[in-house]
């Protein structure tokens, strides 16, 4: 069963790596990592983009741009939105 994860950011960048980090340290083999980025003004989604290209696990990563900050819980929508998995 196909599992669903989002990452909402907006201007994490201290805490960005650990997390991106442990969803890639996942052992479950069907998982999609969905990261919305909220209009950062930091540099989270660099690091992001930095650690997802460097990676050659099987989870599947991608990243959503929102052209403005709308706040935490549209960019939780805005995952939903994009989520194929059966678990959130």
């Amino acid at each position: 069963m196909k599992v669903s994860i989002i990452v909402p950011v907006y201007n994490v960048s201290a805490y960005i790596d650990n997390c991106i980090a442990s969803i890639m340290k996942q052992t479950y083999q069907d998982i999609e990592c969905i990261i919305v980025n909220d209009a950062s003004t930091d540099d989270s989604i660099s690091k992001c983009e930095r650690m997802i290209g460097g990676y050659k696990g099987s989870i599947k990563f991608s990243i959503i741009h929102h052209k403005y900050n709308r706040g935490i819980s549209a960019a939780r929508n805005t995952g939903l939105d994009a989520a194929s998995g059966i678990y959130v």
